[in-house]
């Protein structure tokens, strides 16, 4: 927030809309390569001495590939020299982290989980450190996308050093015809990257386009807080997905992951996504040069892409079981309806309601896969739906929201009211017997 207040609404807005336009393409870096290395390792770790080599030789290529075929495409479209140079170097960014998740996705499969949650904050680490300095000495967009470059070049040597150190040298092979079967049945995966990308950065850059980079600006400056607690998702999902992976023909063991899988995404992103509904403002503290009306349109933001974090941290484990059972097409139908009714939604009302309507279209977004998600499992799969758990974490969310809407009507401080909100929510999982004593020590104990 504070690399955006020092820069402006407007430059962050374009810096938003050529990181959101790249990622739309983001697949062209992996094509599905990195979710299946995890699906296939999990399920036979013998795989790594002949899958990893020819597999790194290609990722490598395309790492280079994407940015080049991302700067012609803008090129064609007419894009500014300067934003195609910066699309270029945005570009070579979300690469190279295609390239860090598929040192992780190994790390996965091998079940190395506590040393995959370190890996997944180290470069937001190093950026960090980076921006400080720049805080220091002269910070604009250009110089943070820099930072951005140089991070991700400096993580991929370090991922790839551990993979060495703990797996021996693999000498580089390009084995053609095994690549040629590898992304043969990874395209379905590939496929569900195009969609995702789209289904989750389109917004940001119809904004710009439709209401221009000021307005895309505002909605960046809240949906940045979206993707910050969603890292949290976005951690714990993997580890279940090499799980699903390894439990692969155990329909009652991928129920129970399922079950806790969860609760543990839903629980700590309710608490968050009800704070938000109340106290979204008190997240903004660092926009001190933005005006109070920007302010409000970023809090009526924040608080409908929250409502889609609270929708995705207890639906999202579902499409991660789907994607890792061979369930691929299945979820690939489900993104490309939320992406049409998204795309028709935001052009009809970016124009009159710019931010918030693009905020508010996430959130339908979100709410058509999570339903998606529910039918297909009740009339395709097996595995029973968890009713019983979803409607307590309805009844949990709802109990919260009213206890933070009580206590504020009564002009409690907002960090007594959250403090007593995460107790009471704390209360009512054990009340309400989503959480065990049996259950948070089998958890601590893994976490070790």
């Amino acid at each position: 927030m504070e690399v955006q207040d020092q820069v402006g609404h407007a430059d962050w807005g374009l810096y938003a809309a050529l990181l959101s336009f790249g990622f739309l393409f983001i697949t062209l870096s992996d094509l599905g390569i990195n979710q299946y290395a995890t699906k296939m390792l999990a399920g036979d770790p013998g795989l790594m001495r002949s899958y990893f080599p020819n597999l790194l030789s290609f990722k490598f290529f395309l790492t280079l590939l994407y940015p080049v075929i991302m700067g012609v495409l803008a090129w064609s479209l007419g894009y500014p020299e300067q934003h195609i140079y910066f699309l270029v170097l945005l570009c070579l960014v979300h690469s190279g982290g295609q390239l860090m998740n598929f040192f992780r996705a190994n790390f996965q499969a091998m079940q190395r989980f506590s040393l995959d949650g370190f890996l997944s904050i180290f470069d937001r680490i190093i950026l960090l450190l980076i921006t400080i300095y720049l805080f220091y000495t002269q910070l604009d967009i250009s110089r943070f996308i820099y930072a951005r470059v140089v991070t991700v070049i400096l993580a991929v040597i370090v991922f790839y050093g551990l993979i060495i150190r703990m797996y021996g040298w693999f000498k580089p092979k390009l084995d053609i015809p095994l690549v040629r079967n590898i992304i043969t049945y990874s395209l379905s995966l590939a496929l569900m990257t195009v969609l995702y990308s789209i289904h989750d950065k389109v917004d940001q850059v119809m904004l710009e386009r439709l209401a221009g980079e000021k307005e895309n600006g505002l909605y960046a400056g809240a949906y940045r807080w979206l993707e910050a607690f969603s890292m949290y998702m976005w951690t714990v999902l993997p580890i279940f997905f090499a799980r699903f992976a390894f439990y692969v023909k155990d329909l009652k063991e991928q129920e129970n992951l399922l079950h806790k899988g969860q609760i543990i995404t839903s629980l700590p992103l309710t608490l968050v996504s009800v704070f938000v509904w109340f106290y979204g403002e008190k997240l903004l503290f660092l926009f001190d040069q933005s005006s109070p009306e920007e302010i409000a349109v970023m809090t009526q933001c924040l608080q409908a892409v929250f409502v889609a974090l609270w929708l995705n941290g207890n639906f999202a484990i579902f499409s991660t079981l789907l994607t890792a059972t061979g369930h691929e097409n299945a979820v690939n139908i489900f993104a490309g309806v939320s992406i049409i009714v998204n795309i028709g939604l935001n052009w009809y009302f970016i124009p009159i309601h710019g931010a918030i309507a693009s905020a508010w279209t996430t959130v339908i977004s979100y709410l058509i896969l999570s339903i998606c998600y529910i039918l297909y499992f009740q009339f395709r799969l097996s595995i029973q739906v968890p009713y019983i758990q979803i409607v307590k974490l309805f009844i949990l969310t709802g109990v919260l929201w009213l206890l933070f809407y009580l206590l504020d009507m009564q002009g409690w401080d907002w960090r007594i009211v959250t403090g007593i909100g995460a107790l009471a929510m704390g209360g009512m999982s054990f009340g309400l017997r989503l959480l065990s004593v049996q259950m948070v020590r089998e958890l601590l104990s893994r976490g070790k």
